[in-house]
């Protein structure tokens, strides 16, 4: 079975409450009513498209949380193993890159939300080819990777050897 990896920027939040720009504030930024909407449609799409994650990796903000959330109705019973990953908060790609490295090999289906400027930037570090990522990641925004050779050497294509030689962009999509 192919390893796939999805990257989704959470979806539209609030601004900061009363101009408060420090970390604990925008940690606690909220979605807005369309920021659900729009994470409803990416379940959604993520169900029409047979596209079940195995784990999820989420940065703990509330606009992200928010975000996993309105996605679970597409998920079947049990719920997913999710992972709260504090390196995932405003982190460069090498960052997310890492977090991603450490996921099982048993996870054939990865999904991390995440924030830009970093989840876009890594998009287009894994392929540089992918027109589609020239214009960058909107909010609610999902791009799917399908790594080389993870359909026949399970052993040899865990996350650990995840690289911008190992993926590439098969989808990118705002529902």
């Amino acid at each position: 079975m192919t390893r796939r990896l999805l990257l989704l920027r959470h979806a539209e939040a609030a601004g900061p409450p009363g101009g408060d720009f420090s970390e604990q504030a925008d940690l606690a930024r909220a979605l807005t009513a369309e920021g659900r909407m729009a994470a409803s449609r990416c379940g959604a799409w993520l169900r029409a498209n047979a596209l079940a994650p195995d784990l999820v990796l989420c940065s703990p903000a509330r606009r992200t949380r928010e975000t996993l959330a309105a996605l679970e109705p597409f998920q079947p019973p049990p719920v997913l193993p999710t992972r709260f990953c504090p390196d995932i908060y405003e982190a460069p790609p090498s960052a997310l890159l890492a977090c991603i490295r450490q996921a099982s090999v048993e996870a054939r289906t990865l999904l991390l939300v995440g924030h830009n400027p970093g989840i876009s930037a890594l998009a287009r570090w894994l392929d540089s080819q992918a027109d589609a990522l020239e214009a960058g990641f909107a909010t609610a925004s999902l791009a799917v990777f399908h790594m080389w050779g993870s359909e026949s050497a399970e052993e040899d294509t865990g996350w650990a050897q995840c690289d911008a030689t190992s993926l590439t962009l098969d989808t990118f999509a705002r529902p």
